[in-house]
């Protein structure tokens, strides 16, 4: 629809101007597209103020230009006008909109403190990134006024101002956009006021970068403020949207503790030594081997790298000299390092690493107790950098509540923690999605979390009496993006997180690209981190309707029978822990174990009457047929091109999904048939899996990372099954291989 005709003016409702304050910028485009001039790493910048703001008037500028079909070129629809234009003309005679907190400029403050608002005494109570949206009676005409507590608030405004018009960003780019249709835009009446439940809606993937603007811009429109990424090259973008920046992990000692690293000393810094005693230059653990963690009776300078960086063995968490070294070193790096723009810090010892068991680390509480001990130490380090003006921003620490770490602190705090600055990451990587959290049913699994859930969360008599964040694993990498819907789960979870006082959250690993169904986890994650009471059912109806059109119906029950099928994600894609052994199918088969279903939650054929039982492998395999039913069936019904986009993009992920498991399926009935001596029926069912494995190891489309680490080269490899592969390739192949 356009509706630019022989005019020579605007209509008058296409002529309101959009009022922002440029502050000291020569126009309000040059402002809004001014991030990389900014400090954003100093929140009182004004300049930062106005940029997110004007930008915030632009984004808004280019949507109703979208809606109405006029020329985003031509600059007589939708006027970007500057307070300060207005403040010297006379009062404005015809609709407007102010974008802007209310003390951004005096026109705005004029504006505000002029009318009763409505929404007065729910703005004065606002948290951080709150806003309103309001429109009033203004002289010759209606204003509404988008006002957040803060720039980012700002910005939220005019997207939910915008959602009230019809837009969704539901997905990435123009494929993932809905524009509602609209002929004669009027300025509607408005009152909304809303703030953010959780106050970290965090997007976290090790296997992208910031190289996608479809991404960034989603994140921003869908009200994500936190990423942690493989690599950002673009930090200054992220920040103009309200987005704070996350780096570190389990490669923390690597980096800054490393045994291997050449000691930056002189040699009568090492005790015990002398110049003669080294020749050259010494390593850390030549230098101090009392620093690093005692394992099996010595000192251990196992660190990896390369491929291992973030395995191995942890250092002595109690020698106080080493937590010195390190918390410098991080320090330092925070200054004028790779991490000198990052606003949190993952501080993470390594992954499954073993502990030191000297007699001072065996006497100084758990492992939880052990970690918060030297994050403390980092967080004073810290603030005496900032006291020395050698920081200028306040890093925030975040450490992991994960696999040994998971019992909480078996002893007090130091009085003088800081639970404002030092949070940890409660990590529940070993549940299955079988059951909600919190379901006393599930008692192969989850009942083992919530014993070490709730002194972190809700007992009453823990040690821990801060706030945490939640890491889940909606797309852990072993699912490697297969389609996993989570509609029923994130329900449950997220309100449940919300009760036990969880007020952060991020989970691994958002992927970049061709979305297919995950477009809707990553929707109704932020929507639910937003308001974990919304309605989710008027979530779904409006996403299906709106995303799907034609073929709604369809679709929706399609996901629902996927998100059925896929219920036991974890033990057929990841692993699940049944007391303290780690299960998964891809595991027991590339050991050729002769019992492939320990769990009660999976089994082969049969679903038992138990309450940890979940659908069978059979099951899964008869629903996803059903599946592809379904899908078929809408690509047959579809009709609008932006419908058949999205569903091919969904029909791609579920094709990866449908050879993925019919491999490890033909692989299940391989092993089965192996093992009761039927080799003639082993060898049919391995050609089977022979030819999903040769689909899989072509397809590098539904598995490839933008960023720089490989997660995986093919989607064979993606299976974690492939020593099974190869094992009964000797055994049952024919001896060609594409």
């Amino acid at each position: 629809m356009n509706i630019q005709d022989s005019r020579t003016e605007p209509v008058q409702h296409l002529s309101m101007p959009i009022i922002v304050d440029k502050g000291a910028f020569a126009t309000i485009r040059e402002a809004a597209f001014a991030e990389q001039e900014i400090d954003w790493w100093d929140e009182s910048n004004p300049q930062a103020l106005h940029c997110t703001q004007c930008f915030a008037a632009v984004e808004l500028r280019s949507h109703l230009c979208l809606l109405t079909g006029v020329d985003e070129q031509d600059e007589r629809y939708f006027p970007l006008r500057d307070t300060d234009e207005l403040e010297n003309m006379e009062p404005l005679q015809c609709d407007g909109i102010l974008v802007g907190t209310p003390t951004s400029s005096r026109f705005a403050r004029q504006l505000w403190d002029h009318h009763e608002l409505a929404r007065r005494f729910d703005w004065d109570s606002l948290s951080a990134e709150g806003f309103c949206a309001v429109t009033v009676n203004n002289q010759g005409g209606k204003l509404l006024l988008l006002a957040g507590r803060d720039r980012v608030g700002t910005l939220y405004a005019v997207y939910a101002f915008l959602e009230t018009l019809g837009f969704r960003w539901f997905g990435l780019g123009e494929q993932g956009r809905i524009v509602p249709a609209s002929v004669n835009f009027t300025l509607p009446d408005t009152d909304i006021c809303e703030a953010p439940r959780f106050r970290t809606r965090g997007c976290y993937s090790e296997h992208i970068d910031d190289s996608s603007a479809d991404l960034t811009n989603w994140m921003a429109r869908n009200r994500v403020n936190f990423v942690f990424l493989d690599r950002i090259h673009n930090p200054h973008a992220l920040k103009k949207r309200g987005i704070r920046l996350c780096a570190g992990g389990h490669n923390v000692l690597s980096r800054f503790l490393n045994p291997h690293a050449p000691y930056p000393y002189p040699l009568d810094h090492v005790l015990g030594h002398t110049s003669a005693a080294i020749e050259g230059r010494p390593t850390y653990f030549e230098a101090h081997p009392e620093w690093f963690g005692l394992v099996n009776g010595e000192r251990s300078a196992n660190v990896g790298a390369g491929d291992r960086e973030g395995y191995g063995d942890n250092y002595c968490t109690t020698n106080a000299d080493a937590t010195d070294e390190l918390c410098s070193n991080v320090v330092e790096d925070l200054i004028a390092g790779d991490w000198r723009q990052v606003d949190y810090l993952n501080f993470w010892m390594l992954d499954n690493g073993q502990w030191c068991s000297c007699e001072q680390c065996e006497a100084t509480g758990n492992y939880a107790y052990k970690m918060i001990l030297v994050t403390h130490r980092l967080r004073q380090f810290i603030r005496q950098a900032i006291m020395d003006g050698r920081l200028k921003r306040d890093v925030k620490i975040l450490f992991p509540v994960y696999h040994e770490t998971l019992p909480a602190p078996d002893r007090p705090l130091p009085e003088d923690y800081d639970y404002a600055s030092c949070y940890p990451t409660y990590f529940p990587i070993e549940r299955c999605y079988v059951h909600r959290l919190d379901d006393e049913a599930c008692t192969e699994t989850n009942a083992d979390l919530m014993s070490t859930y709730r002194p972190w969360t809700t007992d009453p008599n823990r040690h821990y009496r801060g706030e945490l964040y939640i890491g889940e694993y909606y797309n852990v990498g072993a699912f490697a993006t297969i389609p996993v819907p989570f509609m029923t789960i994130m329900k449950q979870d997220i309100p449940f997180y919300y009760r036990t006082g969880i007020r952060h959250f991020h989970y691994m690993h958002m992927s970049d690209q061709k979305w297919g169904t995950l477009t809707l986890t990553n929707y109704q994650l932020y929507r639910m981190l937003w308001n974990p009471e919304l309605n989710v059912e008027a979530l779904l109806d409006d996403y299906f309707i709106q995303y799907y059109g034609e073929v709604a119906g369809e679709m929706r029950h399609f996901y629902e029978s996927l998100e059925t099928a896929m219920r036991n994600a974890k033990f057929l894609k990841h692993y699940q822990y049944l007391g303290d052994r780690r299960l998964s199918l891809a595991a027991l088969l590339n050991q050729d174990a002769e019992i492939l279903f320990p769990l009660k939650h999976m089994q082969y054929e049969q679903q038992s009457d138990d309450p940890n039982a979940g659908i069978s492998l059979v099951q899964t395999m008869d629903l996803l047929a059903y599946c592809r039913k379904l899908i078929d069936d809408a690509l047959l019904h579809a009709k609008k091109d932006e419908v058949m986009d999205r569903l091919l993009e969904d029909e791609m992920r579920f094709t990866y999904l449908e050879d993925m498991t019919h491999y490890l399926y033909y692989m299940v009935r391989t092993n089965r048939f192996k093992w009761s001596g039927r080799h003639k029926l082993a060898k049919h069912s391995f050609t089977h899996a022979q030819h999903y494995a040769q689909r899989l190891e072509h397809n590098t489309e539904a598995t490839k990372p933008t960023g720089r680490f490989k997660l995986y080269d093919n989607a064979l490899k993606a299976s974690w099954c492939e020593d099974a592969y190869r094992n009964y390739m000797q055994l049952f192949g024919d001896g060609t291989k594409d």
